[in-house]
C-alpha cells in the first residue's frame, strides 16, 4: 500500500473530525498506516492553520463544545486567507449608496476593511471593531452602532441591540456565524447573540451568510435561524461538493470564493432598500 501524501492525510483527518467531533492519535495512526509521531506532526500543522484544536492524545474541532465562545483575536487568525477570499467576492455585491448591515465577527471584520473603501454607504453593525474600521476609512459612510452587552467575541447584544435593528431596514445583511449544519442551521454559542443575529436577518431585504468551510458541520448551542433564512451562502473553495449540494437544497445561491470551477456568480444585490420579504418568516 502506497503511503498517503501529507495533504491527503490532512484531508482525511479533517473529514474524520467533522464526522465524529474528535479524533485520537492511535486510531488515526492505524487508519493512515503511519506512525503516531507522523500523526502528531500532522495535527500540529492543522492546529497551526486553525483547522483543529489539539488535545491530550488527539484533537477536536476548533470551536470546542457547543457553548464555548473563542475570543476575537483567536478567531481572526483562523482561516485568514479564506476570509480574505470571501470578503473580496462579498465586496463586489456592494455599490455606493447602499445600506448594509454587518454583524460582529472576524469574517465580517475582514469584509469591512474592503467596504471602507466604498463611498456613501450606510452601515449598521453591533461591532465596535467594525465601526472603527469605517471611522478610519474616511470615505463618507454613515455608521450606526447598536448598543448592548459586550460578548467575549466583541459583539454588542441583547435588548438594546435588538431594538435598534428592529427599527431599521437595509438592502443587504452580511452575516457571520459560528457554525453551519443541516441539523442545527445557522448557530452561535451565545443565546443573546442568537437573538441579535435574528434581528439582523429580519432587518434585511437580502441576507448573505459569509462563512469559511471550517464552519460546516459545526453546531453552536443556540440556533440563529434555519439554513433557508439565507439568500446567499458565500464560502471558500475548501467547501466540499457534498456540503455545497446540501446547502443548495435550502439556499438559492451557494458560492465558493476562489474556486475556478464554481458557476458564474449571481446578479448584484439591489442598490436601494426594498420591502423586506423576511418579516413574515
Amino acid at each position: 500500500m502506497t503511503e498517503m501524501l501529507p495533504p491527503q492525510r490532512h484531508t482525511l483527518i479533517l473529514e474524520r473530525l467533522r464526522r465524529d467531533g474528535q479524533v485520537r492519535v492511535t486510531t488515526l495512526a492505524t487508519e493512515l498506516a503511519v506512525s503516531e509521531m507522523t500523526v502528531r506532526r500532522d495535527l500540529g500543522i492543522l492546529a497551526d492553520r486553525g483547522d483543529l484544536a489539539k488535545t491530550h492524545g488527539g484533537a477536536t474541532l476548533p470551536g470546542g463544545t457547543t457553548s464555548s465562545e473563542p475570543g476575537f483575536a483567536h478567531n481572526l487568525r483562523v482561516a485568514a486567507e479564506e476570509k480574505e477570499q470571501i470578503a473580496q467576492v462579498a465586496a463586489e455585491r456592494v455599490r455606493p449608496g447602499m445600506s448594509i448591515a454587518l454583524n460582529a465577527g472576524t469574517t465580517t471584520h475582514t469584509l469591512a476593511r474592503r467596504l471602507a473603501l466604498i463611498p456613501d454607504l450606510t452601515v449598521i453593525t453591533n461591532s465596535p471593531r467594525i465601526a472603527a474600521v469605517f471611522d478610519e476609512g474616511g470615505t463618507g459612510q454613515t455608521v450606526i452602532l447598536t448598543g448592548g452587552i459586550r460578548t467575549p467575541s466583541d459583539a454588542l447584544v441583547g435588548p438594546f441591540a435588538v431594538q435598534t435593528l428592529r427599527a431599521l431596514r437595509v438592502d443587504v445583511c452580511f452575516l457571520g456565524v459560528h457554525g453551519v449544519s443541516p441539523e442545527g442551521g445557522l448557530t452561535t454559542p451565545n443565546l443573546l447573540e442568537a437573538e441579535t443575529n435574528r434581528a439582523f436577518i429580519e432587518s434585511a431585504a437580502s441576507v448573505v451568510v459569509v462563512a469559511d468551510h471550517h464552519k460546516w458541520g459545526v453546531t453552536g448551542l443556540c440556533q440563529i435561524a434555519e439554513l433557508d433564512a439565507a439568500d446567499v451562502f458565500l464560502s471558500d473553495a475548501g467547501l466540499e461538493d457534498a456540503a455545497r449540494d446540501r446547502l443548495a437544497e435550502s439556499i438559492d445561491s451557494v458560492i465558493r470564493a476562489g474556486d475556478p470551477t464554481d458557476p458564474a456568480r449571481t446578479p448584484e444585490t439591489p442598490q436601494t432598500t426594498t420591502p423586506n420579504p423576511k418579516e413574515n418568516r
